[in-house]
């Protein structure tokens, strides 16, 4: 036992010894000063910008630390940092040491506090770290075995690790910004990234409409540099414990760079990711000047190559993005010369399915778009129609009043094309054609039937109205929507409506017609004075024109029909009295006839006595 102890002791006091031996002797194999200028060297030609590190200091068993970093933001934008940081830890491998070499097994950045900034003209303050291309990789490599060579040791990273940080994100032009928090990165498999993939993992805190947001990505990342490969499989997405599964492929990046790709999910919400790109809604609103929006997209679409090639497929169950839930998704998306296809093969939403193609010319300024056999089937309308009102059109007046309007269940059937990205290029330039059907359908208290019902005194009109069938054709225009035919069917109201609305104007086009037929309980109570518009069964027709504003129509009745009923009527009365006054004519003449006859029959018998006298 004794024996052991002493043994345990020699050991024990032997690795402590060569520890005390290591700790004075290490400052002189390992010049700390030459450390921090061979790091700041190297970040700095890699980034093109100063990097400033107050002080190194080493701890034997914690390894190297640079300690208060800052990188210096680029011209022309805050004065403040692009990045800084409250250290660096080098933990290194210990034995290498002795052999001059430095074998980082991680390199972390503790602390650090990003700021991103876009100017008003788009440009941002880190665009000018991914220039120079070849040239930069080239004098990276050279410069550092060089001065690798100078200092007398060389440096090996494997893991890169950033640890509680923070990024800010501000765009100067939309007078937005955003912040993410609690940042932790992990990059692990650096020095053998040719050999197999490399492990990354990062986890935030998203600042979106003032709520914490947490989500993370993890996954792999394999670079084949002979064949010009990089696999990005499989990558996990979470976000606010949503999760969604991509793998991509790239290849001839080089030559022709192509990516093929899919992403799954069994429910994502996309509000919270398109708040991050987008960085949060602006305090105060401010209308686009025209064209800006056109400029904007042009500078993004400028650095979409020809040459790039996409090919991909979405399949996502329990979407939900601004006021729409979509049950499953489940399309095609593809890439080629600038043209970008969308092939719908299934959404299912709101009870019913929808499928089409599509087609967006990012070649064109301000893009173009083409909808071909855009369909809808069996679509529940209440909540559909309920979230295009509350998407599209909350900047027209009085648009609450759309809400929980329309029941039923809508087939829709649109072809579109159009050109433009500003909101009156959209409507000026599409271009579409269509048609819906609505069975089983219930109208709630429209504004355009409930102000004819009020001036004809029709309470039906006034109130909900079920319907059997509505449907119609139509085509869009110039921003005039025009209807072949409107027509609904229900117990008490049929109607038909032909004509046109001018959208951009907000008005109704000259010349429509809106038929209505009441029957009989429905227009029980109307005055007399109506009479002339019922039919031979009671039924109440009458026939407008609408005119006035879309929000608040003027019905302009048409009395052609009415009138000439009532010529008819007239005309009736007028053939009546005729006929009454020749018989009464003729009466009077038979009478007078008569009377003349007698008179010549009394004179006749007088001059006849007067010659039998004689």
């Amino acid at each position: 036992m004794k024996k052991l102890l002493k043994w345990a002791g020699v050991i024990i006091g032997s690795l402590v010894g060569l520890l005390i031996i290591g700790a004075i002797a290490l400052p002189f194999v390992l010049p700390l000063e030459k450390i921090k200028e061979l790091v700041t060297a190297r970040l700095s030609e890699a980034i093109h910008r100063e990097i400033k590190v107050e002080k190194v200091s080493f701890n034997l068993f914690s390894g190297i630390k640079l300690e208060k970093l800052s990188v210096s933001n680029r011209e022309g934008f805050a004065k403040k940092p692009f990045v800084s940081a409250d250290a660096i830890e080098l933990r290194y491998a210990f034995w290498p040491l002795f052999n001059r070499q430095i074998i980082v097994k991680e390199f972390r950045l503790v602390k650090p506090e990003i700021l991103i900034e876009k100017n008003a003209g788009g440009t941002s303050n880190y665009s000018d770290m991914t220039g120079s291309g070849e040239k930069r990789r080239t004098q990276k490599v050279g410069h550092g075995t060089q001065e690798e060579k100078k200092q007398g040791f060389s440096l090996v990273i494997d893991t890169f690790s950033v640890h509680q940080g923070h990024i800010t994100y501000s765009d100067y032009g939309t007078k937005t910004s955003s912040e993410i928090k609690n940042a932790n990165l992990t990059i692990s498999g650096i020095a053998l990234a040719l050999v197999k993939p490399i492990d990354f993992k990062f986890s935030a805190v998203a600042v979106y409409q003032k709520k914490d947001l947490p989500l993370s990505l993890a996954g792999k990342l394999g670079i084949d540099l002979k064949k010009d490969k990089i696999s990005l499989a499989p990558l996990t997405l979470n976000v606010a414990g949503e999760k969604a599964d991509f793998t991509a492929y790239l290849a001839g990046l080089k030559t022709t760079p192509s990516v093929n790709f899919t992403l799954s999910s069994k429910k994502l919400s996309l509000d919270p990711l398109l708040a991050l790109f987008a960085a949060g809604a602006p305090a105060e609103k401010k209308k686009a000047n025209k064209g800006e929006l056109t400029k904007i997209v042009d500078n993004a679409t400028k650095a979409v190559s020809p040459q790039y090639r996409v090919n991909g497929r979405i399949n996502i169950e329990n979407l939900a993005v601004q006021n729409f839930k979509l049950d499953k998704v489940d399309l095609l998306i593809s890439l080629a010369n600038k043209q970008v296809s969308l092939d719908v093969k299934e959404i299912v939403l709101y009870d019913g399915k929808l499928s089409g193609l599509a087609r967006i010319n990012l070649a064109i300024s301000g893009l173009s778009y083409n909808l071909k056999n855009l369909k809808l089937a069996g679509f529940n309308s209440t909540p559909f129609v309920n979230a295009l009102i509350e998407t599209f059109l909350t900047s027209q007046p009085d648009y609450k009043d759309l809400i929980d309007k329309v029941y039923g269940k809508l087939d829709l059937a649109l072809s579109l094309a159009g050109q433009g990205v500003e909101p009156q290029d959209v409507f000026a330039n599409a271009i579409g054609n269509g048609s819906f059907s609505l069975t089983g359908a219930e109208l709630k208290r429209l504004k355009t039937l409930a102000e004819i019902g009020r001036v004809i005194k029709s309470n039906s009109l006034q109130n909900d109205i079920k319907l059997k069938d509505l449907r119609a054709a139509f085509l869009l225009n110039k921003r005039v929507l025009n209807t072949k035919q409107i027509r609904f069917d229900s117990k008490d109201v049929k109607a038909n409506f032909a004509g046109g609305a001018d959208l951009g104007n907000q008005q109704w086009v000259p010349g429509n017609r809106l038929s209505l037929r009441l029957s009989p309980d429905a227009t029980k109570g109307l005055a007399k004075e109506f009479s002339l518009f019922r039919d031979k069964d009671g039924w109440f027709e009458l026939t407008v024109e609408m005119t006035g504003s879309l929000t608040k129509p003027v019905p302009k009745p048409i009395l052609d029909k009415p009138i000439e009923q009532a010529l008819g009527k007239i005309k009736l009365k007028i053939e009546a009295k005729e006929v009454e006054i020749k018989q009464q004519v003729q009466t009077e003449i038979d009478k007078k006839a008569e009377a003349a006859k007698k008179t010549i029959e009394d004179e006749a018998k007088k001059k006849l006595k007067e010659l039998i006298r004689f």
